[in-house]
């Protein structure tokens, strides 16, 4: 087969969990399968990615930047399914929730959740309609759907109409590979971060509907109890007002926010919190569960969406809707040393039911049953 990759969306450092999916799923494919062809469609700022892949992988450099939306569909509409003839494609895949409405081969398009339905305050409403749109149509036009968990499979059927045995589900993956070390030692690092022990450590993430500002109000609940920090990793929402919390709460010290994280440093701060917290409202997968239970840190979990689906046995679960309710599952963990013990002994377990490889797998099986059904 002749498989092209549609990965025109990807922004490295800017699209978040979809360019781990692209990335993670294009090194265990290239890790599994030395027999097909693989053509991977990247806009100029992908192609500067160093993915070192196999000899049957192709890097196809599309002359536009990723960074116009505009561009990129006409690319995507217009410019791709030119491609996809000149190079025989079989078959192709689009990894981030768009593909082609008027593929000249069968089509499989990747759609991790329905944000673009459901998170109304994160999306202007021209780019979610815009996005709705173009997902819609090409989950409908395409031979197949693959999603990374059974609750996004139902609400891909409910919301978008769309045939039951039509979508696949590929769980994602934890880190199978070590980032490389830090350069840095551990006190150096904490020093850099202005971060001091005990802490608890939360993923930032820009989006409104990763509930920042309800897990700051929970642990500003908590600051007489205990002594820990609030490290919170990445960029902050826009609905966090960092200054009049820090004021108002009189936080200073007490509240961390580091920016952008290089994955090198992600582990060891991960790994040196008493506690990760992940409060969102909604999500497609939930990767940030893995990676917490992966750094051996016990996991305080939001109960929406397909979380406890991904966090299984390895978490202790909240209302994401309740600070109050936050804060108690905190101070629950925070309390009892065995019940850390247990959720990291959990966490570890919960692990063995996800691996790249097998998404690759599974996801190569949908390549070769949409090829055989087009072409045999």
């Amino acid at each position: 087969m002749k498989i092209g990759l549609n990965l025109l969306y990807l922004i490295p450092e800017q699209v978040g969990g979809t360019q781990t999916y692209a990335i993670s799923l294009l090194h265990a494919l290239a890790g599994i399968d030395r027999s097909n062809e693989y053509y991977v469609f990247l806009n100029k700022e992908g192609a500067s990615l160093d993915l070192q892949l196999g000899g049957n992988f192709h890097i196809v450099k599309c002359k536009f930047e990723g960074h116009s939306r505009f561009a990129r569909y006409v690319w995507e509409q217009l410019a791709l399914p030119i491609q996809l003839i000149n190079l025989k494609i079989d078959v192709v895949h689009s990894l981030g929730y768009v593909g082609p409405l008027l593929s000249p081969c069968p089509s499989i398009v990747t759609i991790p959740d329905i944000n673009f339905i459901v998170l109304k305050n994160d999306m202007s409403i021209l780019k979610r309609s815009v996005l709705r749109f173009f997902s819609t149509q090409s989950a409908i036009r395409a031979s197949h759907v693959i999603t990374i968990s059974n609750f996004s499979k139902a609400e891909l059927a409910r919301h978008l109409k769309l045939d039951w045995l039509k979508i696949c589900v590929t769980h994602l993956g934890s880190k199978e590979e070590m980032p490389e070390n830090c350069a840095m030692g551990w006190n150096v690092l904490k020093k850099t971060y202005s971060i001091r022990e005990p802490y608890i450590v939360a993923f930032g993430g820009g989006a409104l509907h990763k509930n920042i500002m309800r897990l700051i109000q929970a642990y500003c609940l908590l600051i007489n109890e205990f002594p820990h920090q609030l490290v919170l990793m990445g960029h902050i929402p826009s609905n966090v007002d960092l200054k009049r919390i820090m004021n108002t709460w009189h936080l200073d010290g007490r509240l961390i926010t580091t920016g952008y994280i290089p994955d090198k440093n992600m582990l060891p701060l991960l790994s040196h919190a008493e506690l990760f917290v992940l409060p969102s409202l909604y999500e497609g997968f939930g990767l940030p569960v893995l990676e917490a239970q992966e750094a051996g840190v016990p996991v305080v979990c939001s109960s929406a969406a397909s979380l406890p689906e991904v966090g299984g046995e390895g978490a202790l679960y909240i209302d994401p809707t309740s600070s109050n309710d936050m804060a108690n599952g905190i101070r629950r963990c925070l309390k009892n040393t065995d019940m850390r013990l247990s959720l990291i002994a959990k966490g570890k377990e919960n692990l063995k039911r996800f691996s790249w490889k097998k998404t690759a797998v599974q996801t190569l099986e949908v390549y070769r049953r949409v090829y055989e059904a087009a072409y045999q």
